[in-house]
């Protein structure tokens, strides 16, 4: 009895997981508590950075995640973020950045803004990414 409860937790667990993307939003998009369109949560900006599903359900809403937001869009515009990713933490001398592997080289790296050991301070900003050997 104990081995069928347990197959059956794994079962419903895999089936109700659902894959979270990074993206870029391109246009504002406003995140909704259903999918009646009834009740917006919150508007998010364009060019916001946040996790979306992979998959969208019969009416065409997409899970969305941002900050201490969750909720659904309505066929939401985006576009793919680069494999680097800024860190949460800071370091007081050095940029803050952090790269999750991907298939791709290049691209661009964000840096979060920084304060130097001087006192000065360096606003947000992108560089080139570093080149696979």
């Amino acid at each position: 009895m104990k081995k069928i409860a347990f197959f059956l937790i794994i079962l419903v667990s895999m089936v109700s997981c659902t894959n979270y993307y990074t993206v870029l939003l391109t246009e504002d998009t406003n995140v909704y508590a259903g999918s009646s369109n009834e009740s917006i949560i919150t508007t998010i900006p364009k060019d916001t950075q946040v996790y979306i599903s992979t998959k969208a359900n019969k009416k065409n809403y997409k899970r969305i995640k941002w900050g201490n937001y969750y909720g659904l869009a309505y066929n939401p515009s985006y576009t793919s973020y680069s494999a680097y990713s800024p860190a949460k933490s800071y370091n007081a001398s050095t940029p803050s950045y952090h790269y999750t592997p991907s298939t791709s080289s290049g691209g661009t790296v964000h840096v979060k803004g920084y304060t130097k050991k001087d006192g000065t301070r360096v606003s947000s900003h992108t560089r080139s990414a570093p080149r696979r050997r």
